[in-house]
């Protein structure tokens, strides 16, 4: 009679056991996303540096406005994308040189508005270099007011070729005042929710640009996630930015949205190499931006001459072959001398977007939208 109870016993401890580390496992899997990902709030306000000298946008003459991914000033390195990269690792000195060729470029163009992505404040490959205040120490004579704001912050990134902490954002940087700016966190596209965290939150950050005549100008800039590495929900991603864009217009507020979208643009899908056609659906989901807002490059100058507007070449191909990288407005507002600046491949993997925004008339009584919550996604 003793067999049983020693069966049942061996049960038992085994039976705690197993609840133990089920229940260790479990504790695991929420704890570590809360103490070393990123949880951005919804909203948040942004910290604008501008020296109280620099001068209020006049409204009576154009706005110069560049738009680039300058790839955390790596080049043609690929740490994260590319899991078989056989460039040499970056190194301090490629850096100062990817830094001194922007800026000679940036000042060769001279833009009023300047918008940047993937700028990195931190991070081991890069050597915890603050890029950002690298870019300003050699820009602030021309563009002295900035705002920042960071889309990919975890403690922790759990990838072999980025490994540990990391501060990527978004930078707005201009010749005129900046008065104010804020960060709205987009839906997650990551299927696997425990991972949301440690990845880019893609977001919206707005900075307001005030005008003589009383009028402002808000500049939105974007980073948006990649359909290419087949993840989930970016319809809704892509839907909130639409959204918000809507609010702004019918509300008849001036605003300019720069970024890196990883979204082909309509008709486009037949003319991308073979290999990368299963990457991107065959109806762009930019189709209602170009029926609602003006876009730059414009479809009509994309069929007429599709090399002069590439923006950008993917990891398998030698030269240019895609089209990301845009500036939207709405129809009330008028923009001219649009173009891509195509420079040699090694600088970055995208090209900047440049476009000159006709003087903004007055609209006086013009009401401002508040920013209204969207679905939080976590």
């Amino acid at each position: 009679m003793q067999k049983p109870v020693k069966s049942q016993q061996g049960f038992t401890v085994i039976s705690t056991a197993l609840v133990l580390v089920l229940s260790t496992a479990g504790a695991l899997t929420w704890s570590i996303p809360r103490l070393f990902g990123y949880h951005p709030p919804l909203h948040q306000a942004l910290p604008v540096h501008c020296p109280a000298s620099s001068p209020v946008a006049p409204a009576d003459r154009p706005l110069k406005v560049m738009n680039w991914n300058i790839q955390f000033l790596a080049g043609e390195y690929y740490p994260y994308w590319s899991s078989t990269f056989d460039k040499p690792p970056l190194t301090e000195e490629l850096l100062d040189k990817n830094l001194d060729r922007i800026v000679e470029i940036i000042r060769q163009e001279q833009p009023d508005i300047l918008q940047l992505q993937e700028v990195l404040r931190s991070h081991p490959i890069t050597f915890y270099q603050d890029q950002l205040d690298r870019l300003y120490q050699k820009l602030k004579d021309i563009l002295p007011c900035y705002s920042y704001g960071s889309y990919w912050k975890p403690k922790l990134v759990p990838q072999k070729n980025m490994m540990g902490p990391i501060d990527l954002g978004l930078v707005t940087m201009s010749r005129y005042q900046l008065d104010s700016a804020q960060l709205e966190r987009l839906p997650a596209t990551r299927n696997v929710r425990v991972l949301v965290p440690f990845y880019p939150r893609h977001s919206l950050m707005e900075t307001q640009l005030p005008l003589e005549n009383g009028e402002r100008l808000t500049l939105i800039n974007t980073h948006l996630d990649a359909p290419t590495l087949q993840r989930g929900k970016m319809g809704a991603q892509i839907f909130r930015v639409y959204q918000r864009l809507t609010q702004l217009t019918n509300a008849h507020i001036n605003w300019l949205l720069t970024g890196d979208f990883n979204l082909i643009p309509p008709g486009f899908h037949e003319e991308l190499p073979a290999n990368q056609q299963h990457h991107y659906a065959p109806k762009s989901p930019l189709v209602p931006f170009y029926q609602h807002f003006t876009g730059i490059p414009a479809i009509k100058d994309v069929e007429q001459e599709r090399s002069r507007w590439l923006t950008a070449y993917d990891l398998n191909t030698d030269g240019l072959d895609l089209i990301v990288d845009y500036i939207f407005h709405p129809h009330y507002l008028q923009s001219q001398d649009s173009r891509i600046r195509h420079l040699p491949l090694d600088i970055s993997d995208h090209m900047p977007v440049i476009t000159t925004i006709r003087p903004i008339k007055s609209h006086s009584g013009t009401a401002h939208p508040q920013t209204t919550d969207s679905t939080d996604d976590g």
